[in-house]
Formats: structure tokens, sequence, C-alpha cells
């Protein structure tokens, strides 16, 4: 019995020595990349992002106007046969879209809402990612489109989807060199391709006002290209006028007004 207790012993300690040299393990790899990309106060004073940039979806290449603003508020809209078309925005509670049938906005269902929610985080996913519940965890070394890199999980709180509690966590791989994430890989949560990896690559970083930004970003569902955008110019703390994410009525109700 006492060498049993020796042995479960020995295996708490080496247990308790791995979570400690693990979690120190994520807080360096963190605190690089944020003296990297240019401190964690420079980050924490961002307020407000407006990016102009081109995207090339199927072919065509169309202009992107991508808005956010602290701490939950984004929207990104499209020109499309010279119209403008939201392709997605969300105010903080609800998101919505342009239908492409009526040119009308229409929100979202309740169920993506609340995911975009629990998934917002401008202006950045790790500032103060323990303050917000949120837990990150390192899961090794991996190569990417053979560039070395740490593999870390961010998992925030759970979602629900369909009655149930689905895990809601993404997977960050940090260029072991430079600690700027080089790829992004999320699981859909709803409709028909739920359980589908979505793959985002980030390159081509440069500065804006002491920040270092991707400037190219490529997304990859079961390695086919879905869209690459090109960021021509990063403004940041612009004003951003209040009504800007809030979803507009629909016409027919603006007449009777």
């Amino acid at each position: 019995m006492k060498q049993l207790l020796t042995v479960m012993a020995a295996f708490a300690i080496l247990f308790t020595s791995n979570v400690t040299l693990q979690a120190q393990s994520v807080d360096e790899i963190i605190d690089n990349y944020f003296e990297t990309i240019g401190g964690r106060d420079n980050v924490a004073a961002i307020k407000s992002m407006k990016a102009t940039a081109k995207a090339k979806v199927q072919g065509m290449d169309l202009p992107v106007t991508m808005l956010s603003e602290a701490p939950n508020k984004q929207r990104i809209d499209i020109v499309f046969q010279g119209q403008e078309i939201t392709q997605m925005a969300f105010d903080g509670e609800t998101g919505w879209t342009t239908n492409f049938m009526t040119m009308e906005a229409e929100a979202m269902d309740q169920q993506s809402s609340d995911i975009m929610k629990e998934q917002s985080s401008f202006p950045d996913a790790f500032l103060d990612y323990k303050d917000k519940g949120h837990t990150l965890e390192l899961q090794g070394e991996e190569e990417v489109e053979g560039v070395p890199c740490f593999k870390l999980k961010l998992t925030r709180s759970p979602v629900t989807i369909d009655g149930k509690e689905e895990e809601n966590a993404s997977i960050y791989f940090f260029d072991k060199e430079s600690f700027v994430p080089i790829m992004q890989r999320d699981y859909a949560l709803v409709g028909p391709q739920k359980g589908t990896a979505t793959e985002t690559y980030l390159s081509d970083y440069d500065e804006v006002n002491g920040v270092y930004f991707a400037f190219t970003i490529a997304q990859r569902i079961n390695g086919m290209d879905v869209f690459n955008i090109s960021i021509d110019n990063i403004e940041l703390n612009v004003e951003v006028p209040d009504d800007t994410f809030k979803m507009p009525e629909k016409k027919a109700e603006e007449e009777k007004k």
C-alpha cells in the first residue's frame, strides 16, 4: 500500500508539473505574440477599425469594406454588380445580412446570433482571454505548409445548438519563429456543413500605427479555396456612426412612416 501511494504521489507531481509547464508555455507564446505585433497596450487602445480590401471569389474581384468596433460589433460590405451588399453585420446582439433576392436586410436566426456573440473578439482574441472566461491550451507542434508552428486551442463559453451544449473553440497555429498566427481552424457549429473544418490563412503582416496586422487572408474548406482577401488600407480608431451596425428597417416599413 505504501508503495502504491508513493507511485500515485509521483504521478500527481508529474501531472501538476506538466500542467504548470504547459501554462507557462502558453503564457510565453502569447507574451511573445503581443510583443511581436506591437504590445498589449497598443492593441487594447484600438476601439474601432476600418479596412478596405479586394476579395477574389470564384474568379471575381469584389471591393470589400470591413468595420469593427469594440467590444463585439462588426460589419462586412461588398460591392457586387454595382450594388453595395452587407455580407454580414452584428450589432452586439443580432446578426443580419442582405438578402440577395430582395436586396433587403434580413436578420439571422437567434442561434447564429448567439454564436456570433460568443465568438466576437475585437480587437484581439487573446487580449484578456482569461478575464473573459476563456481557456488556452497548447496542443503541441504542427507544420502548416512547411512552417513549424505551436498549436493552441482557444476554448470559449459553450453554445447551445438545438437544445444541446456544443464546444465553442478555435485552433490557432503560431509560427514558432515569428510568434504570429499563420492559420486558424474553426468547425461549423450549425447548418448542413456542421462539423466541417474551415481554415483561414493569415500572411503579409504589416504595421499600422504601431500594431501589425495580416494584410492577406485566405479561406479554405476541405482544401478548396473559398476566397482570398487582399487588404489595401487599415485605419484605426475611426469614428463610426451609431447606426452603422444596426439592421435597417425594410423599405415597406419605412414607406409607411
